[in-house]
């Protein structure tokens, strides 16, 4: 029987989408990666070493409805059927309330909670109708369980986005579909590790130093992630936001100790 796996990835052109779809290309598994950049989406196909399983470029909108059954209609033509959902694409601008403007709020909450919304639904309805036990992934964010300054859309969308996936994984799991979320800590392309580079932001560095595992994320830590929650070895798991953050959400890391050590005996 073969393993091979139908799988459709959004945001592709983004870091973390690339290195998802490069997972899942590695493992032999067929894949239909889109975003609305189409250059960077070539780009991200050329990363995928030779001799992999074939992966299929797909532009959309992912805000606009029709696009999106559009989206699904062509990847399921491709693929036969959808496995595998990968809801990656998402944007983070930064503004304060009083200075955000309405348009501003829309798209953040278009683009990261209701495209992963209508696209789950599609894909829902796709595997439904032809009794696929399939998995559904949302990437999220530990702001999604952390305020920070600039962040309300944000942090909001994502907040929204983890509370999707569980009430997703109560209504499809006696359908034997699984929805998890994956939820990143501060991803750089070069792992950064103390001492803190010079010239590295204030933000970068603030985020470094409260990381217990005293280094960044790379976009293969999140891939990693989502390939195991696809897995056999993850049949168990649904409703789950899964954090990989190095540490930094575990507790309030900046704190000193609350009292002096006691000498040692």
């Amino acid at each position: 029987m073969s393993t091979t796996r139908n799988v459709l990835v959004t945001g592709g052109a983004g870091r973390i989408g690339a290195a998802i779809t490069r997972a899942f290309a590695a493992l032999g598994d067929r894949v239909v990666v889109t975003d609305r950049d189409e250059a960077r989406l070539v780009a991200t196909v050329a990363t995928v070493e030779q001799g992999e399983s074939a992966v299929t470029t797909v532009t959309a909108d992912i805000t606009d409805e029709q696009a999106i059954e559009a989206l699904v209609a062509s990847a399921s033509d491709t693929l036969g059927q959808i496995d595998i959902l990968v809801n990656c694409a998402g944007i983070f601008p930064n503004s304060p309330v009083v200075e955000m403007d309405t348009a501003e709020w829309d798209m953040v909450f278009n683009v990261n909670l209701r495209a992963p919304f209508m696209l789950s639904r599609a894909v829902a309805r796709q595997m439904l109708g032809r009794g696929v036990r399939g998995s559904l992934i949302n990437i999220s964010s530990g702001a999604g369980t952390s305020a920070r300054t600039g962040g309300a859309h944000y942090c909001g969308s994502k907040a929204a986005l983890e509370m999707l996936t569980q009430v997703m994984a109560i209504e499809l799991g006696p359908q034997g579909i699984r929805v998890n979320a994956v939820a990143p800590g501060l991803i750089m392309d070069e792992v950064l590790q103390p001492p803190v580079p010079e010239g590295t932001s204030p933000y970068v560095a603030t985020l470094l130093n409260g990381i217990p595992l005293r280094r960044t994320g790379r976009p293969e830590d999140i891939a990693d992630a989502v390939v195991f929650l696809c897995s056999e070895q993850a049949t168990w798991i649904t409703g789950t936001i899964l954090g990989v953050h190095g540490g930094s959400q575990a507790g309030r890391t900046h704190l000193p100790p609350s009292a002096p050590p006691k000498p040692a005996r």
